[in-house]
């Protein structure tokens, strides 16, 4: 009886076990092209595949946005849990659970848009974070019943991300819509810096509307549901936000202007960029303040190796 009290006291309070209720289906393969922001890229879509039965969100359909609770199960930086005898009897002190705490391996981070500020993790909206937990405003567009998915755009979720909970957004969620009190950001956050041009090259666009053709968008992307114009315009709004990396040291890091030349794009030197969009990949390149794409290509993922369901190219 004693060990066995002694174990419950020793146990994390306030620990919360939470249970997947769906699946995200969506066009972002990886983190690398998954928009920072939903809102950035209007014309991208997805679903959640519910494990739970579909009355759970009947009258979901006559709202507009819902907010989607998920973990970022792509982080590769997840903190883990120590406990030292010290540290339990301070953390019993202050009364804050059991002795275990966070071995966090970074507590400020450099966001992709501070020009290399530091800001504690909190300050931001970053997925790595002291618990792997993500809240993402998504536009709400249909309910399917037969299939057991909930239809959204705007989203900024990996494919594969677990979903725990959904909650419709109301109006009240909205800073300023009760107390009248403005939304305030920091500088950083609300300056613009996305790129003024966009385009396809002639054999990009064409590769694009094969792939789509033969299927290999689909569910999301077909030419049935206007797949070619909307999947043109989810890699263009993609790639206005620069999706390089911004902690790079080198002189393409996220926001540089290089210059992409002919000579460059013909042999895929350092000017070209891949990224995955469903099951195909996106070459890009850079030039002054804009981006072409430069080709699109088919791939088998079948039997690509996967990490937590993202598939790991060595290529």
């Amino acid at each position: 009886l004693v060990s066995e009290k002694v174990r419950k006291n020793e146990q994390p309070k306030h620990n919360l076990q939470l249970h997947c209720i769906g699946t995200i289906i969506s066009p972002y393969t990886k983190r690398m092209g998954t928009p920072r922001q939903g809102a950035l890229v209007p014309s991208g879509r997805g679903y959640i595949q519910l494990k739970i039965p579909v009355e759970c969100v009947e009258g979901l359909e006559c709202y507009s946005h819902a907010w989607v609770l998920f973990t970022f199960h792509a982080n590769t930086d997840t903190p883990t849990v120590k406990t030292s005898t010290a540290r339990k009897q301070k953390n019993n002190n202050n009364n804050n659970g059991g002795g275990s705490f966070l071995n966090l391996s970074k507590t400020k981070i450099r966001p992709p848009r501070g020009n290399g500020i530091k800001v504690g993790m909190l300050a931001t909206r970053s997925p790595h974070r002291p618990n792997n937990i993500g809240l993402s405003l998504v536009r709400i567009v249909s309910v399917d019943k037969k299939m057991k998915q909930l239809h959204i755009a705007a989203l900024d979720l990996v494919n594969g991300t677990p979903v725990y909970d959904i909650k419709p957004c109301v109006p009240w969620d909205l800073p300023g819509h009760h107390d009248k009190v403005p939304l305030s950001v920091p500088s950083w956050v609300s300056q613009d810096d996305e790129l003024k041009c966009v385009k396809f090259s002639p054999k990009a666009e064409e590769m694009l509307e094969t792939c789509i053709r033969n299927g290999k968008l689909a569910p999301l992307y077909t030419l049935e549901n206007k797949g070619v114009e909307d999947a043109t315009n989810t890699i263009c709004q993609i790639l206005a936000q620069d999706p390089r990396a911004s902690n790079s040291n080198g002189p393409n890091k996220r926001g540089s202007q290089t210059t992409m030349t002919s000579t460059a794009a013909a042999s895929s030197l350092v000017d070209i960029y891949k990224m995955l969009f469903c099951s195909v990949e996106v070459e890009f390149g850079f030039d002054g303040d804009g981006v072409t794409v430069e080709n699109v290509s088919d791939l088998d993922l079948k039997d690509v190796e996967r990490v937590d369901g993202i598939p790991v190219l060595l290529k």
